[in-house]
């Protein structure tokens, strides 16, 4: 691990800063397109309207899409500043919330390629955020991983030689 400090508190600080800065701007990012994403789908204009649009359409309104999308991205901002900014840890709550972004995205891609003819951008913009909530997703859980969530290297700590939990 890099040593950024002599002192170990002021270390953790700037590690912790500097794992925030890389594993979770991408979270902050794809959060705010979501969001913005639905801003746009509750735009009084129709956004539904070309061919492409087809099969999403079938599946869901507009209107829905959109309030889905917003609330879905605002939640996900939510858990990332409560873990940013308040020192609680929320990996878990992250790598739900990406896995949860992976099929939005997904569904879009899929919806776009479903509707071919014709071919639509959104198919490979739409890909390319699914795969990138996918890479959060397990950046995410390697940090639930490092925070022993479950409490799983606890738990085997406390087995004993016979097999056992011991007391």
């Amino acid at each position: 691990m890099i040593q950024y400090d002599p002192d170990p508190a002021i270390n953790e600080r700037i590690r912790r800063a500097v794992r925030y800065g890389q594993t979770r701007w991408a979270e902050v990012w794809l959060s705010l397109i979501m969001v913005t994403f639905g801003i746009v789908l509750l735009y009084p204009e129709p956004t539904f309207v070309g061919p492409q649009w087809r099969v999403i359409a079938a599946f869901v309104s507009e209107r829905m899409a959109g309030s889905i999308s917003i609330g879905f991205g605002l939640c996900r901002i939510l858990a990332l500043w409560v873990n940013g900014r308040r020192g609680r840890e929320t990996s878990l709550v992250r790598t739900i919330g990406c896995v949860a972004g992976f099929a939005f995205w997904l569904a879009l891609a899929l919806g776009f390629a479903a509707a071919f003819p014709p071919l639509s951008t959104g198919i490979a913009v739409y890909g390319v955020l699914a795969i990138a909530e996918l890479h959060s997703s397990g950046q995410a859980a390697s940090d639930m991983a490092a925070e022993d969530t479950f409490g799983l290297r606890k738990r085997r700590r406390r087995v004993g030689r016979s097999g056992h939990f011991s007391r």
